[in-house]
């Protein structure tokens, strides 16, 4: 039984109007290229000029994005189990308070790039696992990409490939294939009982509030 589900954002939580090659045109990025691994290798000045570009892109587009169906469901049975959610993306941390307003979801984490590297980089997962003090086997992650795949694996935690009821042809090989979140438990084979936390709700939101100072951004 998962003591905590951890999600990516953009294509996983949220349909969001983020077109890649129109922000790497935006960027002067090649076609070719990861935006955030491209940024990284150029100079100060014009990195931080163009990160700054980029969240703003990344943040309007948020504000007219949706959730997925089943969403809100879920994370409010998640909440009533006692189950702990975070995030881990790729994107910005004001992108993640916008959709959390947005659509009025508590995550007990997240992670965003200001926290920790970029995936495909396992670093941002390993921190739930750390500061929750969770056991690999207890962790569940959920995304739409390769990049949360091969992160998850290489961390040693159970995966979940989201596909909104697409075909998928890469041969990724989670653990679990989720079509949509109406019949989330089902899809990941288990039946949920309640977790306990050991941590209280102040503990949670401190924690959170410390370390986020605050699609794939590909």
């Amino acid at each position: 039984m998962y003591k905590a589900i951890v999600f990516d954002l953009d294509g996983t939580l949220i349909d969001s109007p983020l077109c890649f090659r129109s922000i790497r045109r935006a960027l002067s990025i090649p076609d070719d290229s990861y935006i955030l691994e491209y940024l990284e290798c150029l100079p100060e000045d014009q990195r931080n000029q163009k990160l700054e570009m980029l969240e703003a892109i990344e943040v309007e587009a948020a504000y007219n994005s949706t959730l997925f169906p089943g969403v809100q469901e879920l994370f409010g049975e998640l909440k009533s189990r006692g189950i702990r959610t975070g995030v881990f993306t790729r994107n910005c941390s004001a992108v993640v308070s916008v959709v959390s307003k947005k659509f009025d979801l508590a995550f007990d984490m997240f992670v965003t790039r200001e926290d920790a590297p970029p995936k495909p980089n396992p670093a941002g997962l390993r921190m739930f696992l750390e500061k929750r003090n969770l056991k690999e086997q207890d962790l569940l992650y959920v995304g739409d990409f390769k990049f949360d795949i091969d992160c998850g694996k290489e961390v040693g935690v159970k995966t979940a490939l989201f596909t909104n009821g697409r075909p998928h042809h890469e041969p990724l090989s989670p653990d679990h294939v989720i079509h949509n979140y109406f019949d989330f438990w089902s899809q990941i084979n288990m039946e949920v009982t309640h977790a306990h936390s050991t941590c209280s709700v102040h503990d949670d939101m401190i924690f959170s509030n410390a370390i986020s100072r605050s699609e794939i951004t590909s």
